[in-house]
């Protein structure tokens, strides 16, 4: 409860992040702490010329928001849904960001090349989440199908069939969806190599990160 709480409390996103935000949405928060792990890991690793995807940023583009202000690199944001892309634009104008939005179902809007790609994939299964009274109205930002896997399968597919190299950060809980399930899949792709799992202290996140070869 305490963590649901500190995902939508206005004030710690701003102390957590350094960047601004307008008021969420119900049903919508700040971040989640795999928001919190991918940020905190990307900001040691990328460099202010790495071109970035924020894929499914989410209704306050928050880890784009935060790469783009803390290392100054350039990123575009993208989500497949409509709304959350509208919230998603307004805040970062509230930041005077300089970030494109795209309205895109994974890679299929995405035209330009990256180096860097950041997902934060819906993994929580369909069942958990109804009964965890998860939000109906932004299912697309948790739905992850029957076991969880269903979007980071897909994912992976249609990384491994992007024409230019980068490099993946995939985040998930692995409360939902564990590292047993992911890898297969990895090891799966011609394309894709698994460069290592980077596994938080003491939250439940695992990082994947991945090479488009």
């Amino acid at each position: 409860k305490f963590i649901f709480q500190a995902m939508k409390s206005h004030f710690l996103s701003q102390q957590i992040f350094k960047i601004n935000f307008k008021p969420i949405k119900d049903g919508t928060y700040y971040f989640d702490m795999t928001t919190f792990v991918l940020t905190k890991l990307l900001l040691k690793e990328i460099n202010k010329g790495d071109r970035i995807l924020d894929m499914g940023t989410g209704s306050s583009s928050t880890i784009g928001l935060t790469l783009w202000k803390q290392c100054g690199c350039y990123v575009v944001c993208s989500d497949i849904n409509p709304e959350i892309i509208s919230m998603a634009q307004k805040n970062i104008e509230f930041n005077h960001a300089e970030i494109q939005v795209k309205h895109s179902n994974l890679f299929e809007n995405i035209k330009d090349n990256f180096d860097i790609v950041v997902f934060n994939p819906p993994y929580v299964p369909t069942k958990k989440g109804i009964s965890s009274n998860l939000s109906k109205e932004f299912q697309s930002q948790w739905d992850g199908g029957e076991d969880g896997s269903i979007v980071v399968k897909q994912f992976l597919e249609e990384l491994d069939k992007t024409k230019d190299s980068h490099r993946a950060y995939l985040g998930i809980n692995h409360l939902y969806l564990p590292k047993e399930k992911v890898v297969p899949i990895i090891e799966t792709k011609n394309n894709l190599k698994l460069i290592r799992i980077y596994t938080h202290n003491f939250l439940p996140i695992d990082v994947f990160v991945i090479e488009k070869k």
